[in-house]
Protein backbone atom coordinates (compact mmCIF):
# COMPACT_ATOMS: atom_id res chain seq x y z
CA UNK A 1 0.00 0.00 0.00
CA UNK A 2 1.25 3.59 -0.87
CA UNK A 3 1.87 6.39 1.63
CA UNK A 4 -0.50 8.35 2.55
CA UNK A 5 0.92 12.28 2.19
CA UNK A 6 1.03 14.09 5.35
CA UNK A 7 -1.76 16.36 5.23
CA UNK A 8 -2.17 20.22 5.14
CA UNK A 9 -3.78 22.23 7.85
CA UNK A 10 -7.44 21.48 6.96
CA UNK A 11 -8.90 24.45 6.59
CA UNK A 12 -12.78 22.96 7.11
CA UNK A 13 -11.65 21.25 11.30
CA UNK A 14 -13.76 23.59 12.69
CA UNK A 15 -16.59 22.88 10.62
CA UNK A 16 -19.06 20.17 11.13
CA UNK A 17 -18.02 17.12 10.36
CA UNK A 18 -21.55 15.84 8.48
CA UNK A 19 -20.31 12.53 7.04
CA UNK A 20 -18.14 10.04 9.20
CA UNK A 21 -17.32 7.19 7.58
CA UNK A 22 -15.08 4.57 9.51
CA UNK A 23 -13.33 1.35 8.97
CA UNK A 24 -16.01 0.24 6.07
CA UNK A 25 -15.95 -3.23 4.77
CA UNK A 26 -18.48 -4.56 2.25
CA UNK A 27 -18.42 -8.07 0.12
CA UNK A 28 -20.13 -8.88 -2.89
CA UNK A 29 -20.15 -12.64 -2.57
CA UNK A 30 -16.29 -13.54 -2.19
CA UNK A 31 -15.51 -10.65 -3.41
CA UNK A 32 -14.20 -8.01 -1.11
CA UNK A 33 -15.12 -4.18 -2.85
CA UNK A 34 -14.30 -2.16 0.51
CA UNK A 35 -11.61 -2.94 2.56
CA UNK A 36 -11.51 -0.87 5.91
CA UNK A 37 -12.33 2.30 4.21
CA UNK A 38 -12.18 5.50 6.31
CA UNK A 39 -12.70 9.56 5.56
CA UNK A 40 -14.64 12.78 7.15
CA UNK A 41 -16.79 15.03 5.31
CA UNK A 42 -17.04 18.41 6.81
CA UNK A 43 -19.54 21.15 5.56
CA UNK A 44 -18.66 23.24 2.54
CA UNK A 45 -15.98 20.48 1.18
CA UNK A 46 -16.05 18.85 -1.78
CA UNK A 47 -14.47 15.54 -1.87
CA UNK A 48 -13.55 13.34 -4.93
CA UNK A 49 -13.01 9.41 -4.92
CA UNK A 50 -11.20 8.86 -7.98
CA UNK A 51 -9.64 5.23 -8.72
CA UNK A 52 -9.96 2.43 -11.64
CA UNK A 53 -13.39 0.99 -12.32
CA UNK A 54 -14.03 -1.64 -9.68
CA UNK A 55 -11.71 0.27 -6.89
CA UNK A 56 -15.26 0.53 -4.85
CA UNK A 57 -15.95 4.38 -5.01
CA UNK A 58 -19.34 3.84 -5.98
CA UNK A 59 -19.85 1.17 -3.67
CA UNK A 60 -18.81 3.40 -1.05
CA UNK A 61 -20.77 5.88 -2.36
CA UNK A 62 -23.93 3.83 -2.20
CA UNK A 63 -23.08 2.56 1.49
CA UNK A 64 -23.43 6.17 2.74
CA UNK A 65 -27.04 6.29 1.00
CA UNK A 66 -27.86 2.95 2.40
CA UNK A 67 -28.56 1.67 -1.05
CA UNK A 68 -25.80 -0.94 0.18
CA UNK A 69 -25.83 -2.33 3.54
CA UNK A 70 -21.87 -2.76 4.81
CA UNK A 71 -20.90 -6.09 6.12
CA UNK A 72 -18.74 -3.77 9.31
CA UNK A 73 -17.93 -0.68 9.94
CA UNK A 74 -19.34 3.01 11.33
CA UNK A 75 -21.17 5.62 9.41
CA UNK A 76 -22.22 8.73 10.95
CA UNK A 77 -24.41 11.47 8.90
CA UNK A 78 -24.79 14.63 9.89
CA UNK A 79 -24.14 13.62 13.96
CA UNK A 80 -26.61 10.74 13.62
CA UNK A 81 -24.72 7.15 13.57
CA UNK A 82 -26.58 4.83 11.13
CA UNK A 83 -27.81 1.71 13.68
CA UNK A 84 -27.12 -1.83 12.11
CA UNK A 85 -28.13 -5.75 13.64
CA UNK A 86 -27.77 -8.80 12.10
CA UNK A 87 -30.52 -10.76 10.67
CA UNK A 88 -31.44 -14.79 11.32
CA UNK A 89 -28.83 -15.85 8.13
CA UNK A 90 -26.01 -13.63 10.35
CA UNK A 91 -26.39 -10.74 7.33
CA UNK A 92 -25.96 -7.18 8.16
CA UNK A 93 -29.15 -4.96 8.05
CA UNK A 94 -30.20 -1.82 8.98
CA UNK A 95 -32.00 -1.77 12.54
CA UNK A 96 -34.54 1.01 11.96
CA UNK A 97 -35.98 1.74 8.91
CA UNK A 98 -37.09 5.06 9.83
CA UNK A 99 -33.70 5.96 10.23
CA UNK A 100 -33.06 4.81 6.56
CA UNK A 101 -35.69 7.55 5.35
CA UNK A 102 -33.99 10.49 7.69
CA UNK A 103 -30.79 9.66 6.34
CA UNK A 104 -31.89 9.74 2.51
CA UNK A 105 -33.27 13.02 3.68
CA UNK A 106 -30.10 14.37 3.94
CA UNK A 107 -28.20 12.65 1.62
CA UNK A 108 -29.35 13.55 -1.73
CA UNK A 109 -27.84 11.19 -4.39
CA UNK A 110 -27.38 11.60 -8.47
CA UNK A 111 -26.97 8.95 -10.35
CA UNK A 112 -24.97 8.13 -14.20
CA UNK A 113 -28.55 7.85 -15.34
CA UNK A 114 -31.23 10.51 -14.86
CA UNK A 115 -33.89 8.54 -12.96
CA UNK A 116 -36.61 10.98 -13.88
CA UNK A 117 -40.06 9.86 -13.59
CA UNK A 118 -40.85 9.87 -17.38
CA UNK A 119 -45.19 10.17 -16.84
CA UNK A 120 -43.65 13.81 -15.29
CA UNK A 121 -42.88 17.37 -16.33
CA UNK A 122 -39.72 18.47 -15.13
CA UNK A 123 -41.69 20.88 -12.72
CA UNK A 124 -43.54 17.77 -11.41
CA UNK A 125 -40.63 15.76 -10.63
CA UNK A 126 -39.54 18.42 -9.03
CA UNK A 127 -42.42 18.80 -6.29
CA UNK A 128 -42.91 15.14 -6.15
CA UNK A 129 -41.03 14.38 -3.19
CA UNK A 130 -41.15 17.70 -1.23
CA UNK A 131 -44.77 17.43 -1.13
CA UNK A 132 -45.33 13.51 -1.03
CA UNK A 133 -42.76 12.75 1.31
CA UNK A 134 -41.73 15.50 3.21
CA UNK A 135 -45.12 17.09 3.60
CA UNK A 136 -44.52 20.78 1.91
CA UNK A 137 -47.40 22.86 0.81
CA UNK A 138 -47.28 22.79 -3.07
CA UNK A 139 -47.36 26.30 -3.44
CA UNK A 140 -43.93 26.72 -1.35
CA UNK A 141 -42.39 23.48 -3.27
CA UNK A 142 -43.59 25.18 -6.79
CA UNK A 143 -41.53 27.91 -6.02
CA UNK A 144 -38.52 26.24 -4.70
CA UNK A 145 -38.54 24.23 -7.41
CA UNK A 146 -38.94 27.12 -10.28
CA UNK A 147 -35.29 29.09 -8.50
CA UNK A 148 -33.74 25.73 -8.41
CA UNK A 149 -34.48 25.30 -12.69
CA UNK A 150 -33.51 28.83 -13.05
CA UNK A 151 -30.49 28.07 -11.04
CA UNK A 152 -29.34 25.07 -13.14
CA UNK A 153 -30.15 26.84 -16.39
CA UNK A 154 -33.48 25.29 -17.61
CA UNK A 155 -36.40 27.39 -16.35
CA UNK A 156 -38.27 27.26 -19.45
CA UNK A 157 -38.18 23.68 -19.84
CA UNK A 158 -40.21 23.01 -16.51
CA UNK A 159 -43.42 22.19 -18.33
CA UNK A 160 -41.44 19.78 -21.12
CA UNK A 161 -41.26 15.50 -20.28
CA UNK A 162 -38.27 14.07 -19.53
CA UNK A 163 -38.49 12.32 -23.25
CA UNK A 164 -38.15 15.96 -24.82
CA UNK A 165 -34.73 16.94 -23.04
CA UNK A 166 -31.11 16.22 -23.90
CA UNK A 167 -29.36 14.07 -21.46
CA UNK A 168 -27.65 17.07 -20.22
CA UNK A 169 -31.00 18.70 -19.33
CA UNK A 170 -32.28 15.91 -17.73
CA UNK A 171 -29.09 15.33 -15.64
CA UNK A 172 -29.90 19.06 -14.51
CA UNK A 173 -33.36 18.49 -13.68
CA UNK A 174 -32.04 15.46 -11.77
CA UNK A 175 -29.31 17.89 -9.91
CA UNK A 176 -32.11 20.59 -9.33
CA UNK A 177 -34.54 17.56 -8.09
CA UNK A 178 -31.76 16.57 -5.54
CA UNK A 179 -31.42 20.01 -4.26
CA UNK A 180 -35.17 20.33 -3.93
CA UNK A 181 -34.85 18.41 -0.61
CA UNK A 182 -32.44 20.78 1.04
CA UNK A 183 -29.89 18.30 1.59
CA UNK A 184 -27.09 18.53 4.30
CA UNK A 185 -24.83 16.58 1.21
CA UNK A 186 -25.03 16.27 -2.16
CA UNK A 187 -24.11 12.79 -3.88
CA UNK A 188 -22.60 12.32 -7.46
CA UNK A 189 -22.31 8.93 -8.89
CA UNK A 190 -20.60 9.43 -12.27
CA UNK A 191 -22.87 12.18 -13.30
CA UNK A 192 -21.46 12.90 -16.50
CA UNK A 193 -19.64 9.43 -17.34
CA UNK A 194 -23.62 8.99 -19.79
CA UNK A 195 -23.04 12.19 -21.58
CA UNK A 196 -20.80 13.31 -24.87
CA UNK A 197 -18.33 16.15 -24.11
CA UNK A 198 -20.50 19.22 -24.55
CA UNK A 199 -23.05 18.10 -22.64
CA UNK A 200 -21.12 16.88 -20.31
CA UNK A 201 -19.84 21.11 -19.96
CA UNK A 202 -23.17 21.80 -18.90
CA UNK A 203 -23.53 19.34 -15.83
CA UNK A 204 -20.31 20.22 -14.65
CA UNK A 205 -20.95 24.07 -14.46
CA UNK A 206 -23.96 23.40 -12.89
CA UNK A 207 -21.55 21.36 -9.83
CA UNK A 208 -18.69 24.03 -10.23
CA UNK A 209 -21.29 26.77 -9.07
CA UNK A 210 -22.58 24.53 -6.23
CA UNK A 211 -19.03 24.23 -5.01
CA UNK A 212 -18.44 28.16 -5.40
CA UNK A 213 -21.98 28.14 -3.23
CA UNK A 214 -20.23 26.04 -0.74
CA UNK A 215 -22.49 23.26 -1.13
CA UNK A 216 -21.22 19.91 0.89
CA UNK A 217 -20.42 17.12 -1.83
CA UNK A 218 -19.10 13.78 -2.42
CA UNK A 219 -17.88 12.61 -6.17
CA UNK A 220 -17.19 10.09 -8.00
CA UNK A 221 -15.74 11.00 -11.17
CA UNK A 222 -13.53 10.46 -14.42
CA UNK A 223 -13.22 14.17 -15.43
CA UNK A 224 -9.63 14.72 -13.22
CA UNK A 225 -9.22 18.20 -14.60
CA UNK A 226 -12.53 19.05 -13.19
CA UNK A 227 -11.79 17.22 -10.12
CA UNK A 228 -8.69 18.95 -9.43
CA UNK A 229 -10.37 22.82 -9.68
CA UNK A 230 -13.15 22.11 -7.73
CA UNK A 231 -12.29 19.72 -4.78
CA UNK A 232 -11.12 20.21 -1.41
CA UNK A 233 -9.79 16.88 -0.85
CA UNK A 234 -9.35 13.67 -2.85
CA UNK A 235 -9.48 9.84 -2.09
CA UNK A 236 -7.46 7.66 -4.31
CA UNK A 237 -9.10 4.42 -4.04
CA UNK A 238 -7.33 0.86 -4.80
CA UNK A 239 -8.99 -2.41 -4.72
CA UNK A 240 -11.27 -0.91 -2.04
CA UNK A 241 -8.54 0.66 -0.07
CA UNK A 242 -8.08 4.44 0.31
CA UNK A 243 -4.60 4.53 -1.26
CA UNK A 244 -3.75 8.04 -1.45
CA UNK A 245 -5.90 11.23 0.45
CA UNK A 246 -5.18 14.79 0.51
CA UNK A 247 -5.88 18.15 -1.17
CA UNK A 248 -6.05 18.37 -4.78
CA UNK A 249 -2.60 19.92 -5.69
CA UNK A 250 -1.00 17.04 -3.07
CA UNK A 251 -3.00 14.31 -4.82
CA UNK A 252 -3.14 15.35 -8.71
CA UNK A 253 0.46 17.33 -8.41
CA UNK A 254 2.28 15.30 -5.51
CA UNK A 255 1.29 11.76 -4.78
CA UNK A 256 2.89 9.33 -2.86
CA UNK A 257 1.34 6.29 -4.04
CA UNK A 258 3.18 4.63 -7.64
CA UNK A 259 -0.57 3.42 -8.49
CA UNK A 260 -1.95 6.91 -7.70
CA UNK A 261 0.38 8.94 -9.74
CA UNK A 262 0.26 6.38 -13.06
CA UNK A 263 -3.40 6.29 -12.48
CA UNK A 264 -3.39 10.50 -12.79
CA UNK A 265 -0.72 10.37 -15.00
CA UNK A 266 -2.82 8.45 -17.28
CA UNK A 267 -5.53 9.98 -16.99
CA UNK A 268 -4.69 13.69 -18.17
CA UNK A 269 -2.61 12.00 -20.90
CA UNK A 270 -6.09 10.50 -22.40
CA UNK A 271 -7.11 13.40 -21.59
Amino acid sequence: MGKILPMLPDPHATKQAVIEIADLHKRFGAHPVLQGVSFTAHQGEVVSLIGASGSGKSTLLRCMNLLEVPDSGRIVIAGEQVAFRNDRKGQTMVADPRQVERIRTRLAMVFQQFNLWPHMTVLENLIEVPVRVLGQARPQAIELAETLLAKVGIADKRHHYPAFLSGGQQQRVAIARALATRPSVMLFDEPTSALDPELAGEVLKVIRNLAQEGCTMVLVTHEMAFAREVSSKVLFLHQGRIEEVGTAQQVFESPSSERCRQFVNAQFCRA
